[in-house]
């Protein structure tokens, strides 16, 4: 009987194709700049400050910021509420550092603002948002108290804490303490001639901490 011929061996296994490897999720566009919001609420106060609200456009904001006017619309859905954030700047709470046991230095933080507000780059929007209220009182009215209860009464209440330290006489008025300050601030700005002016915003500082210590030491002298 002829022999049946051997068998083939079985082919080896097909190996198990790789896992396909999951795509990472497309990217769109380029990532968030996170310091297009500051930059851009600098730009409106300048913009603000040198044409006025007639002036104040998301345009001219964007020129301004160097940035797209889409990235203004996705923070602020008009020139309102644009304008309405920049403010705030006016009115920036003392830096985290900021020991508000110190009277002195917490005080002199507070006037070199206010300093920054008349003479530095700031100095022309306070003037044209107190102008303007009377002429857009829904837009500007609410900002202007925001901005002087923000700066004056985390002001006031640092002088009712000296007070209860022992540091200030019994009965001292936190507003006038707060009124003598700004009260000697601005009339040195108003009276130093503007070619002179530059000295101030230079040296914000010397006229802060002058108006303090004046205020401070007339109130412990007369407890003395």
């Amino acid at each position: 009987m002829a022999e049946l011929p051997a068998r083939a061996p079985d082919p080896a296994p097909a190996p198990a194709p790789a896992p396909a490897r999951a795509r990472a999720p497309a990217r769109k566009g380029r990532p968030p700049d996170p310091e297009i919001e500051g930059r851009a609420l600098r730009a409106a106060l300048r913009v603000y400050g040198d044409l006025g609200w007639a002036g104040f456009t998301f345009e001219a904001v964007a020129r301004q910021a160097r940035v797209g006017k889409a990235a203004l619309y996705r923070r602020w859905p008009d020139k309102e509420r644009l304008l309405a954030a920049a403010l705030e700047l006016l009115a920036e709470p003392p830096p985290d550092w900021a020991d508000p046991d110190d009277l002195r230095g917490c005080l002199i933080l507070m006037a070199e603002q206010v300093v920054d507000m008349f003479v530095g780059p700031k100095a022309l929007v306070l003037p044209r948002v107190l102008i303007e209220a009377s002429l857009y009182p829904p837009l500007f009215d609410e900002t202007v108290l925001s901005i002087a209860r923000s700066r004056f009464d985390v002001a006031r209440e640092l002088v009712r804490a000296a007070v209860g330290r022992g540091e200030l006489p019994s009965g001292t008025p936190p507003g006038l303490v707060i009124d003598a300050i700004m009260g000697r601030v601005l009339s040195t700005i108003v009276l130093t001639p503007g070619r002179d002016r530059p000295r101030i915003a230079a040296e914000p500082t010397h006229l802060a901490a002058s108006a303090v210590d004046f205020v401070l030491s007339s109130l412990t002298k007369e407890r003395a």
